[in-house]
Order: C-alpha cells, then structure tokens, then sequence
C-alpha cells in the first residue's frame, strides 16, 4: 500500500491533479490513517483542478483533510470577508483540535500567504515528515532565506530522496542558489517519469513542471526556450496566472511589446489582483503622472 500511497503523493506534488485523483478513488486504504490521506489528498485534488462544488460536499466530512480543504476554497474564493475570516479560524481550530498533517499544512499554507511566516514555519514543524520539511524550505525560501532552505534540504535528504516532493525542493533550491542547470535537468527528469498525458514521451509535463523548465531557462538567458516551455503549460492551462506573468516577463527580455501587452491583458482579467498586476499597473500611473508634469 505504502508504493500505491508514494505514487499519489508523487503525481499530486508534480501537478498531474487528474490522474492524483483517479488514484485516490481507485486505491482501497488498509488503514484509517492511509484512508485520510488518501481522502485528504482528493480533496487538495479538487482544490487544484478546481471542483468546488464537490468540496462544498465535504464541509461535514469525517475526514479532517477533507473539511480543511472546503475551508481552504472558501478562504480563497470568497470575496466576503466575514467568511473568509471566519474560515481560517475554523481552519486553524480544526488543526489544532486533529492535530491531523493535512490540516496542519493547509493552515501552515494560509498562515503564510498572510504573511505569518514564523508562525506557518514552527506549525510544519509539529509534524516531522518529509511532505512538512519540503513546505518548510519553501517557506524560507519564500522569505528569501536561502542559507537556512539549503541546510533544511539537508536535513530533510536520506529519508526519500527519490520522491517528487523532495526533489522539486530541491531543484528549487538550485534556482535560488543559481545552479539553474541541475534545476532544469530535474524538471525534465520528472517530465519524463511522470508525463501529464499517459504514454506521452514528447517530454512534456503538468503546468507546475513546465513552469519549472521555464524559470530553469530563463535564469540561463534562454528565454526562446522558456517561451516554448510556458506554450506547452498555456495550451492545458490558458488563464494560469504563473504562466501568463513568465511569459510577460519573456517578452519584455526578448522586446516583443506587443506580444507583451497581449499576455499581459489577459494576465489583468485572469488575476485582477496579481502582485504583478499591481505593480505593473502603479508602475504605469506613475511614469504617466511624471510625464504629464513635465508636459504642465
């Protein structure tokens, strides 16, 4: 069970949301435990691809992970913010009460995303497994703290160096440490082992690796290459806001305004409130108002 168990984790955490799910529903747990996970992850499955509708049958799920991902949809779909506070309360209260992993990580996952990156670094620690130390290094790495993700990735190595959750921290790592090279070839190993259409040995992956590959070429100046990579991911995922704003980024690199604009007012309805959105947006107002006074 725990091979049937290691094949979800393994497409789950490489993006290929669709076949993570059939996995889920076709594998029969032989205990509780794996049965929650197994459950918990159909239910991030949903959250992924998304299924809303079927996380709102899940609110009064007897699985943990479960009731935590409906909150999760609710934290980050709603637009009332009575209900959004009131989720991530419950959320936090269900974690605490569970002391289940699957919650935890979710409740770590929105800690963070408010900006309370202590407090979602010490909640992974109360679970020492090898899915918690790969959110914790990318916890640090999110807080620019590289040093401290390199020794976490050695920390964490020795347990399952194999798994995909493992070495997609650890081709993060090479990113930030500028070794996108290895970065690359672990991506591509991975497009290769798990390709997101069955029997596809083009050597194209899920979204997520896809993206990967692009960032991989675009730290070695090899934006053509990184256009093509985010191509493949925009023809399975055309509003994925990762996407759109590295290809935005590839086209300001290679100087194709136009192509730039395009990608870019897609980018603008697809993810209205996109840091970059928003920063490219207050870049634009301010260099307009600076010309418009030199124009007074």
């Amino acid at each position: 069970m725990e091979e049937e168990l290691q094949e979800v984790r393994d497409n789950f955490y490489v993006g290929n949301f669709v076949k993570a799910m059939q996995l889920c529903e076709s594998a029969h747990g032989s205990s509780e435990l794996t049965q929650s996970e197994l459950g918990a992850t159909l239910a991030r499955c949903c959250l992924a691809i998304p299924q809303i509708e079927r996380l709102k049958a899940m609110q009064n799920s007897e699985i943990p992970g479960q009731r935590a991902a409906a909150l999760l949809a609710v934290i980050t779909k709603s637009r009332n913010e009575a209900q959004v506070k009131s989720a991530k309360e419950r959320l936090a209260a269900l974690a605490k009460e569970t002391q289940d992993m699957s919650c935890a990580m979710l409740n770590a996952m929105v800690l963070a995303m408010d900006g309370s990156w202590n407090e979602a670094a010490q909640m992974t620690k109360a679970h020492p497994v090898l899915e918690m130390q790969v959110l914790t290094i990318l916890l640090a790495l999110s807080c620019n703290q590289v040093a401290m993700a390199e020794k976490l990735l050695k920390d964490a190595s020795g347990n399952n160096d194999d798994s995909a959750a493992f070495r997609l921290a650890a081709a993060a790592v090479k990113l930030a440490t500028g070794d996108p090279e290895e970065a690359y070839l672990t991506y591509c190993d991975l497009c290769s082992q798990f390709p997101a259409v069955e029997g596809d040995d083009s050597g194209s992956g899920s979204v997520l690796l896809q993206t990967g590959k692009a960032l991989a070429n675009m730290q070695r100046g090899m934006f053509s290459e990184a256009v093509e990579d985010l191509q493949r991911a925009l023809t399975a995922a055309p509003n994925d806001p990762d996407v759109l704003v590295n290809m935005c980024c590839c086209m300001t690199h290679l100087g194709k305004k136009e192509e730039f604009q395009q990608y870019f007012a897609k980018l603008e309805q697809a993810a209205p409130n996109n840091d970059y959105v928003l920063k490219t947006q207050a870049m634009t107002t301010a260099f307009t108002r600076f010309k418009a006074s030199l124009e007074a």
